[in-house]
């Protein structure tokens, strides 16, 4: 499998994926790119099918956070184990959730501008008729933006908590399977004959 210069697959990365305090980060194109080209040099080395290659390279364009990033890999980088836990600080998680919610804001905004300026535009060009029904786009779009501005510090506190429950599952150890079996299924019951 291709390298980057300092000899690691996960150095190619912004943010090494199998860390888990970056679990929770937005993974970049350039991210999912790293990911497409150690995919496509498994193809080319044998190590996968056309069917799996898809699949995986299906499941990276979905990819969101680095975390997402991972499962793709596992089983084909040989360096693939989770390196020791580094735990984000306190003042490093008030930092992703500031970012959080600036995503969040930006997408507030945008969710109201972009349809709201397209439908007042379409109802102003059509001849402003009596009816105003841009209003019914601009009330969901607007109150949607007034929650994102106005609730902040819950959307930020909420934000670090979930990035620290994920950072204490990442301590946990792996959970063992249960050693029972499954039940074997049992047989249909018997038809009766019709007479």
């Amino acid at each position: 499998m291709t390298t980057g210069s300092n000899g690691s697959l996960w150095g190619r990365f912004e943010h090494d994926p199998r860390d888990p305090a970056y679990a929770a980060v937005r993974a970049s194109d350039r991210d999912r790119a790293v990911v497409h080209d150690a995919l496509a040099s498994a193809y080319a080395e044998g190590r996968l099918d056309r069917d799996e290659l898809d699949e995986r390279t299906a499941q990276v364009d979905g990819a969101k956070t680095y975390a997402d990033l991972l499962p793709p890999l596992l089983d084909l980088a040989a360096d693939a184990a989770v390196p020791a836990v580094s735990l984000a600080s306190r003042p490093d998680l008030q930092r992703q959730a500031q970012r959080y919610y600036q995503e969040k804001r930006g997408e507030a905004i945008m969710g109201f501008l972009i349809p709201n300026l397209i439908c007042w535009a379409i109802w102003f060009l059509l001849g402003r008729d009596n009816f105003m029904w841009p209003i019914f786009v601009l009330i969901p779009t607007a109150g949607n933006l007034v929650r994102v501005l106005s609730s902040k510090q819950s959307i930020i506190d909420g934000r670090v908590e979930k990035l620290e429950r994920r950072q204490a599952r990442a301590l946990e150890p792996p959970k063992t399977r249960s050693s029972k079996s499954p039940k074997p299924s049992e047989p249909p019951p018997d038809k009766p004959e019709e007479a």
